[in-house]
């Protein structure tokens, strides 16, 4: 999964920084083949040596400090690094099998199977990308967007399974994260979507492509006064005007904007995307 570092206008991070956000930054370093030493939120000085040895590696300059330019730079460098991964996954499938392999498949689709969850109505391609741009994180943390409230774990999971709020701090175990996602997925989201009129004429993916929508933006927009394009492209079986309408959802000026629209181009190639 890419992990995503996000810094606001004139943020920078450096040497004694501490937090989430470089917490984020040691995560993409490592999966960058760089050692920025625990992965524990503090830029000490092995995190500092593995920025300075990327930036070289950019041509950027090397002193160590995290801003806009190395931002990039990293956000860059591990979408490609997973892009790449993906790619091989699909070309090993491909040579070891009879059976031919979309190469532009989502590679999500290529494993999760169709449906899941205890209810068997959970369509899985769908809880492959909300992983896979939610992230795992294991001890709670403040939005993105706001720098507060909602306070989030896990797979991106703002309460807690008795619907009360996370605390800063609080941790969990990954099994537990995943029993998180699963329960909420089954008991706050599909629900709401199983309502959408055209729900049960959609194959799997094109569920899997709104579970992921309805999960970052809520799962009651079907209808709602702020979803106006979704829900008449829906209603409409416009499929035609699929990516454009998911990527209007993107929050446009905000600081996760870049982050969104990424996220909504997934969602609409897995819309789009023919189930075998």
């Amino acid at each position: 999964m890419a992990i995503e570092l996000i810094l606001n206008p004139n943020e920078i991070l450096k040497l004694g920084s501490k937090g989430k956000k470089v917490e984020q930054l040691q995560q993409i370093l490592k999966q960058l083949n760089l050692n920025p030493g625990t992965i524990d939120g503090d830029f000490g000085n092995k995190t500092l040596t593995a920025v300075r040895q990327f930036q070289q590696r950019q041509g950027l300059t090397s002193d160590g400090i995290v801003g806009a330019r190395t931002q990039k730079a990293l956000n860059k460098a591990v979408q490609n690094t997973v892009n790449n991964a993906a790619q091989n996954t699909v070309n090993n499938v491909n040579t070891s099998s009879n059976k031919p392999i979309q190469i532009n498949k989502p590679i999500q689709t290529l494993s999760a199977g169709t449906y899941g969850g205890e209810s068997g109505k959970l369509p899985l391609p769908g809880v492959a990308l909300i992983k896979e741009f939610e992230g795992l994180y294991l001890k709670a943390y403040p939005d993105p967007r706001t720098g507060g409230k909602p306070i989030t774990i896990g797979w991106g999971s703002t309460r807690k399974k008795d619907g009360s709020e996370w605390r800063l701090g609080e941790t969990i175990t990954k099994e537990e994260a995943e029993e998180l996602l699963m329960m909420q997925l089954e008991k706050s989201y599909l629900p709401p979507l199983l309502r959408i009129p055209v729900w049960n004429e959609l194959n799997t993916n094109q569920q899997g492509a709104l579970l992921s929508f309805g999960y970052n933006l809520g799962a009651n927009f079907y209808g709602a006064s702020n979803f106006q394009s979704i829900t008449r492209v829906l209603q409409n079986k416009q499929w035609d005007q699929i990516e454009e309408t998911f990527v209007k959802y993107r929050n446009p000026g905000s600081n996760v904007e870049a982050g969104l629209k990424r996220r909504r181009l997934a969602e609409a190639k897995l819309f789009l995307t023919p189930v075998d």
